[in-house]
């Protein structure tokens, strides 16, 4: 999905959003990446866990549906939305009625950039909250007290349902060990994801952001300029399968399912997505799986298919 931040003006994000919404009926394997729709985190975030984002531009959805309108736009929130998911932090004011409103047009809801207690963040999920973004990375830590947003993943209980939740496993946001523990603790909720912006790819060297920020590249770690905090990452994903692979022990299908199968069921796109099922999307990618040092394993991407349609392969490079 594209990502786009609370970093511009209201009108410019509902403008963009029109741009980012699902590509449809486009299914040209030449034009590369397809779009599955748009996902905005923010500005509906807590301050005080606010990242890289600019804390001048968050704020709270008091007011429900005209709040979300003004930021959004009203018709991107109607269907079929350009949004597929939205973050937020669910203590905010307004914040419960505001996912009861988003999940009622059919905009998924995911919990991030919160200083949630566990019983907040479980009326979040109660009122239809499904995801949380980036665990354990700006969101209250776990206390033996109190376990706050992570505490979702230990929840037994047929009136509030564990949430998927996405786990940066680029060795600079988690321990290997907290990512082990999260996917023992709900294995078939786990979602691996980069947290890669643009300069992903780039070379290493220091490049403009917005608001007159610039972004540090070092390897797979970003940190903004100005207070060395991290900026998302540039890892790529098939780095974060085989660190979870290494780091967990899991088996292959295992650590396959949390960038196939799992996001797909996350997006209400089971039967399309992430399955070798007949009539699904042929999006296939061939990996090789190397032994290396230290008897760890690593996969390496031999073809990338797109709509039955060949648009890599390793040997051709």
């Amino acid at each position: 999905m594209a990502l786009i931040l609370p970093n511009q003006s209201s009108l410019r994000q509902a403008q963009a959003l029109q741009f980012l919404g699902p590509s449809g009926t486009t299914r040209d394997a030449s034009y590369g990446s397809e779009s599955l729709g748009a996902h905005c985190e923010g500005p509906f975030l807590n301050p005080s866990k606010n990242g890289i984002h600019n804390a001048s531009v968050l704020q709270e959805p008091s007011n429900g549906l005209p709040d979300l309108a003004d930021c959004y736009g009203s018709n991107n929130l109607e269907s079929p939305s350009p949004i597929k998911l939205i973050t937020l932090a669910p203590e905010l004011s307004g914040a419960l009625t505001s996912i009861q409103v988003l999940t009622d047009r059919g905009i998924q809801v995911s919990i991030g950039h919160s200083e949630a207690s566990y019983e907040e963040a479980k009326a979040g999920i109660k009122a239809g909250a499904s995801m949380i973004t980036h665990l354990f990375n700006a969101m209250r830590p776990l206390h033996h007290r109190n376990p706050g947003i992570f505490g979702l993943l230990g929840t037994a209980s047929s009136s509030v349902r564990k949430p998927y939740f996405g786990i940066i496993a680029d060795g600079i946001h988690l321990h290997p060990t907290s990512v082990k523990i999260a996917w023992n603790a709900h294995p078939d909720g786990l979602i691996l994801v980069t947290d890669a912006m643009r300069l992903a790819g780039m070379p290493d060297g220091t490049y403009d952001w917005t608001n007159g920020s610039r972004i540090i590249k070092d390897g797979a770690l970003l940190t903004l300029e100005e207070n060395g905090k991290i900026a998302g990452s540039s890892i790529q994903l098939v780095d974060c399968v085989t660190n979870f692979l290494n780091w967990t022990g899991a088996s292959v299908p295992e650590a396959l399912k949390a960038v196939t199968e799992t996001p797909a069921k996350m997006l209400g796109m089971k039967d399309v997505k992430g399955t070798l099922k007949e009539g699904a999307d042929a999006d296939l990618v061939v990996l090789d799986l190397q032994d290396v040092a230290g008897g760890e394993k690593k996969l390496v991407v031999d073809e990338v298919w797109k709509f039955g349609v060949k648009v890599f392969a390793r040997d051709q490079v």
